[in-house]
């Protein structure tokens, strides 16, 4: 596993260990970035589930201003600091904030805080890539620009609520889905919310 593009293009990074652990592929993480690059430059990226930071650390590579990591799993975060490490990415750029990715959204929602971009990359098996949808929708104001899910189960934005599905593309059992807000807000103020290249 190695960072694809930009300033750290080329380097290896570590994988974590543990059940849980199940690291992006390289060709989904290439569509990802193929997709919302326009998006990446001077942004602010959160990545949930990060297990060993590969997409968050793909983001500052291609010129993300700053990217929060979320993880719980210990054994993983070991691999997540030791990628910063050998990255360069001191406090300044990386914060790593450990503890549950649902409720690390609610709390951001509660706290009026905002991302440019979100992804998530739960566990594939239970109802908890839906957790994450839902968590963003009830947010008072829009928590990001873009939400990218990658899953493995169907994903819903309720009918006439806060989000939008954009799409979803599929690669074998894996899929990744982008959604939007329906309306601006104050996080996404002079911006139309489209994904990069949409018209």
């Amino acid at each position: 596993m190695r960072v694809i593009a930009g300033a750290k293009k080329g380097l290896d990074l570590r994988c974590g260990h543990g059940p849980r652990f199940r690291p992006t592929q390289q060709l989904v993480k290439g569509s990802v970035f193929d997709t919302i690059g326009a998006a990446i430059a001077g942004a602010t990226f959160l990545d949930l589930f990060a297990g060993s930071g590969a997409m968050g650390i793909e983001a500052l590579s291609r010129g993300a201003a700053r990217a929060v990591f979320v993880e719980q799993e210990h054994r993983i975060l070991r691999a997540l600091r030791t990628n910063l490490e050998r990255c360069g990415f001191g406090p300044d750029r990386a914060e790593v904030r450990i503890g549950d990715a649902v409720r690390f959204l609610a709390r951001a929602a509660a706290a009026g805080s905002s991302f440019d971009v979100i992804y998530a990359d739960p566990p594939y098996e239970g109802a908890t890539a839906q957790k994450v949808v839902d968590a963003a929708a009830a947010s008072p104001r829009p928590l990001c620009r873009l939400l990218v899910v990658e899953h493995g189960n169907p994903l819903f934005a309720a009918a006439g609520g806060a989000l939008e599905l954009e799409r979803t593309r599929q690669f074998g059992g894996t899929k990744v889905s982008y959604f939007r807000y329906r309306k601006k807000g104050a996080a996404d103020e002079g911006r139309d919310g489209t994904l990069p290249g949409d018209v």
